[in-house]
C-alpha cells in the first residue's frame, strides 16, 4: 500500500496536479445525452427516463486523471531505450523547463457506486446509492521544478517558493435525491448525502525561502498540514527512529502508512468522522425546444476526528537539495528515485507535528454547472448544447466551458460529441447511450485526445493526462418517460 502511495504522490508532484474526486468529477461529456442514467449526479433535477437498478460494481466507474500536463514532462528516453527522470543530467534545462507552467495542477479522481436505484412515483423521480469517493488534488509552482533542476548550477544562490499544496481525500456517501416535475416544463431536484470520512491528509505551504550555505540549502518556510483518519506516520524522536537534535517531532514521511485490512480499519470505524452535503437543480423548458438548467453540487463540509495537527518551525533547518539521488536509467530505478524525490521534497517541508485535533471540520468541494441546450425546430433529435462548469475549491479551483452535439439517433439510442476549454487546456469529448427496456449500456470520455498516446502496461497518458473515462451497466424498468414518447414519432 505504500508503494501506491508514492507511485499515486510521484506521479501527482511531478506530473504536477490539482486533483478531484468525482466531486464533482462526473462525466461531463453526458450532461446532454439523451436517456444517461446519472445525470442527477450532474443535475438533482434531471429525471431518468425508467427506473434503474445498478448491477454491483458495474453499474457506473469513472476515472478522472487532468492536468495541464504529461507524463513526457517528467520522464525521457535514454539511449539504451530506457527510461530516467527529468532529473538526469541527459535531459537539458531547456528541454524540461520549456514544459513546465507557472502554475502546475494535476487532478486524479476515482467514483465507484456500491449501490443505486432510481423510481418514478407520480410526477416525482427519486435516487438512492450508496458510493466509495476519493479526491487528490496538487498544486505545485513551476519554482519549485526549476529549482529541483537547476539547484545551484546556474550560479543562483537563493529560490522563493511560494503557492503549494496538496491534498488527498477519501469518503463514501449515502445519498437521497428527488426531482418534481411542474407545469410541464420546469423541473426542481435536490440530493441529500451523508458522508462518512475514511481518511484525508492535507499539505499547504505559502511560502518556502532556499538560500545556499556551503553545500547545503537554509530553509525557511510558513506551512501546515493536517493528517486525519487511519493514517500513520512516525516522528524523528520516536522509538525506532533517529534523533534530529533539537527536532523531536518531525515528520518522517518515509513511514508514512495506511490500515490494508478490514482488522487495521476496525479501530477506526468504531469513531468514524461524518459529513453532510447536498445538491441543489433545477431545469426549465421554454418555446417547447430551449431549456436552461444550473445545478449546485456538493454543499456541505466533513467533520474529521482522530487528526494530527502540523506546521513548519519558526527556525531556519537545513536540506542537502537533489543533487545527490540515482540518475540510473533502469525501469526499478526510476521507479525507486520517484519514491525518493517524493520522500526529500516531503521532508523539505520540515512539518513538525504540534498536537492532535479531536475534532476539525473541512469543507466539500463545491461545483456548479450551468448549462442550455437548443433542439432543432427540423429536427428535434438532434440538439446543441452548451455547459459552464466551475469548482469553488481554493488554490484548486478550476473552470471549464464545454459545448456538445447531440443525437437522440433513435428512443433507445443517443451519442454526443463535444469540445471544451478549460483551465487545464482544450479537450474533445464523447459519450454513447444504449438505453434499451430491461438494460441500459454508457460509455464515455471528457477528452480522448490524450488515450492516442498512452504506457503500454498502466495505460497512462503521455503527453496530456486530461481525461475522465467512465462506463456503466445497469438494468432499467418501468415505462418510458423520456422526451421522445411513441405519439411524437
Amino acid at each position: 500500500m505504500k508503494k501506491i502511495i508514492y507511485i499515486l504522490a510521484s506521479l501527482a508532484i511531478f506530473a504536477s496536479v490539482q486533483v478531484t474526486a468525482d466531486a464533482q468529477q462526473n462525466l461531463r461529456s453526458a450532461y446532454f445525452l439523451d436517456g444517461y442514467t446519472y445525470a442527477y449526479k450532474l443535475n438533482p433535477a434531471f429525471q431518468g427516463e425508467r427506473g434503474f437498478f445498478a448491477i454491483p460494481m458495474l453499474g457506473k466507474f469513472s476515472m478522472g486523471l487532468e492536468s495541464n500536463l504529461g507524463l513526457s514532462t517528467f520522464l525521457y528516453p535514454t539511449s539504451d531505450g530506457q527510461l530516467t527522470t527529468f532529473l538526469n543530467s541527459s535531459v537539458s534545462d531547456a528541454e524540461f523547463l520549456g514544459k513546465i507552467k507557472q502554475s502546475n495542477r494535476f487532478m486524479v479522481n476515482a467514483d465507484l457506486p456500491v449501490f443505486a436505484l432510481g423510481f418514478r412515483t407520480g410526477r416525482l423521480y427519486h435516487t438512492l446509492d450508496l458510493s466509495m469517493r476519493t479526491d487528490m488534488d496538487i498544486n505545485a509552482p513551476g519554482d519549485l521544478f526549476s529549482f529541483m533542476k537547476l539547484g545551484a548550477s546556474d550560479g543562483k544562490t537563493s529560490w522563493d517558493i511560494s503557492d503549494m499544496g496538496t491534498r488527498i481525500e477519501a469518503r463514501t456517501e449515502i445519498a437521497y435525491g428527488i426531482s418534481g416535475r411542474f407545469w410541464d416544463n420546469l423541473n426542481v431536484g435536490l440530493r441529500f448525502k451523508l458522508l462518512t470520512g475514511v481518511a484525508r491528509a492535507e499539505v499547504s505551504m505559502n511560502s518556502m525561502n532556499f538560500k545556499m550555505a556551503s553545500d547545503e540549502w537554509a530553509v525557511q518556510a510558513q506551512g501546515s498540514g493536517m493528517i486525519s483518519g487511519p493514517i500513520y506516520v512516525k516522528t524523528y524522536g520516536e522509538a525506532g527512529n533517529a534523533s534530529v537534535a533539537g527536532q523531536t517531532n518531525v515528520i518522517d514521511w518515509s513511514t508514512l502508512e495506511i490500515p490494508e485490512s478490514v482488522e487495521d480499519l476496525a479501530k477506526y470505524i468504531d469513531n468514524p468522522s461524518y459529513g453532510f452535503a447536498v445538491d441543489l437543480g433545477a431545469s426549465y423548458t421554454f418555446l417547447d425546444c430551449i431549456t436552461v438548467s444550473a445545478a449546485l453540487l456538493d454543499l456541505g463540509s466533513i467533520s474529521w476526528k482522530n487528526s494530527i495537527r502540523m506546521q513548519t518551525p519558526e527556525t531556519r533547518w537545513n536540506f542537502k537539495g537533489f543533487e545527490e539521488l540515482s540518475m540510473s536509467g533502469d525501469e526499478n530505478a526510476v521507479s525507486d528515485q520517484l519514491e525518493l524525490m517524493t520522500d526529500e521534497l516531503m521532508n523539505s517541508f520540515n512539518l513538525e507535528k504540534v498536537g492532535m485535533s479531536d475534532k476539525w471540520t473541512s469543507p466539500v468541494s463545491c461545483t456548479l454547472h450551468a448549462g442550455v441546450e437548443a433542439k432543432l425546430p427540423f429536427y428535434k433529435r438532434l440538439s446543441i448544447g452548451a455547459l459552464a462548469t466551475h469548482r469553488f475549491d481554493g488554490a484548486y479551483s478550476w473552470t471549464e466551458g464545454r459545448f456538445s452535439l447531440n443525437w437522440a439517433l433513435f428512443r433507445w439510442f443517443g451519442l454526443t460529441g463535444n469540445y471544451a476549454v478549460s483551465s487545464f487546456g482544450n479537450s474533445a469529448g464523447a459519450a454513447v447511450n444504449l438505453h434499451l427496456p430491461g438494460l441500459t449500456i454508457f460509455a464515455g470520455v471528457d477528452s480522448y485526445l490524450p488515450l492516442r498516446n498512452v504506457t503500454p502496461t498502466y495505460y497512462i497518458p503521455i503527453d496530456s493526462m486530461n481525461t475522465n473515462v467512465a462506463v456503466g451497466l445497469n438494468i432499467a424498468f418501468g415505462r418510458y418517460n423520456g422526451q421522445f414518447p411513441r405519439d411524437d414519432e
